[in-house]
């Protein structure tokens, strides 16, 4: 399917949501560009319900989707941090987000819905008045690092991680 060809829907999910999200999330324990379900506790879908119905309840985070006429074919999960008016003369900003997961659909991707969700999520958290946002992704995910290079993302750090197992 060309870009040109799809007619994609992008919004924030709401509980209705909730069962689709996790449909789509219950790739994540089979998909070879993903080895989150390998880096941390193996993928257990009553604990990622649990986990995504948090997200859609909570005040401080939230979900964005892209939707086309099969349904939900990518999300993205986003925690604001708002800094109390006490701490305020600490930081140089108010409000922050932290972008935790972008996800697509192994069957929809090269499509740019991925740049096209993180579009909208940029363009949503302005709205909302956050001043910048945070994200991390895994070394080895190459054409990840590429989109958010490509949006504008800068390197501000490096993790360093050493295995003692």
């Amino acid at each position: 399917m060309k870009k040109s060809d799809q007619k994609m829907l992008f919004r924030k999910a709401g509980i209705k949501d909730l069962n689709s999200i996790c449909q789509l999330r219950s790739q994540l324990a089979n998909d070879p560009e993903d080895k989150l379900t390998t880096e941390y506790a193996p993928y257990s879908p009553k604990r990622d319900k649990v986990f995504i119905g948090r997200c859609l309840r909570a005040r401080n985070r939230f979900i964005l989707i892209a939707e086309d006429k099969e349904g939900i074919c990518a999300h993205n999960i986003i925690l604001i941090e708002t800094i109390s008016p006490k701490m305020q003369a600490y930081y140089t900003y108010h409000q922050k987000a932290l972008l935790v997961h972008l996800y697509v659909d192994q069957n929809k991707r090269r499509q740019g819905i991925g740049r096209a969700l993180m579009d909208y999520t940029l363009k949503y958290l302005k709205q909302r008045g956050v001043e910048f946002a945070d994200l991390e992704c895994y070394m080895y995910n190459k054409k990840a690092a590429n989109l958010y290079n490509n949006l504008g993302f800068q390197d501000v750090f490096v993790t360093k991680r050493f295995y003692l197992k």
